[in-house]
């Protein structure tokens, strides 16, 4: 028998690298044809969708606790992605300006927001 209350930190990594994975493929090749000032203001809507698809598709994988696990994707998603702009040569503040950096903030936000739908949807069928 499964503790329904462990977190499934395993399934928590892969959500986490999952999304920042398809939000790189969707987003970088579109780099290539558009603008970065034409596809940041829609950032936010690919973090938020990508995110509750992720997101849905992985609490249902976990006994318990589904809410918490797409919480916690977002989050670590969230972290991964700062991590891969501190990288950055120019520092993260010229990501922070390519965005603005309500923009930023607010993108970012959804991606744990959309989690965490992803996972409450899944919870609420």
């Amino acid at each position: 028998m499964q503790d329904s209350s462990k977190l499934r930190w395993g399934w928590i990594i892969a959500g986490a690298f999952i999304l920042e994975i398809a939000l790189i493929i969707l987003f970088i090749p579109m780099l290539q044809f558009v603008d970065i000032s034409r596809i940041a203001p829609f950032a936010g809507i690919g973090t938020f969708g990508l995110g509750f698809v992720v997101s849905w598709w992985i609490v249902r994988k976990v006994p318990g606790r589904r809410l918490l696990h797409g919480v916690l994707i977002g989050i670590l998603a969230t972290i991964i992605y700062v991590g891969l702009c501190l990288t950055n040569p120019d520092g993260i503040g010229s990501v922070i300006a390519m965005y603005g950096p309500v923009l930023f903030v607010v993108g970012n936000g959804l991606r744990i927001v959309g989690t965490t739908a992803g996972a409450w949807f899944y919870g609420s069928r």
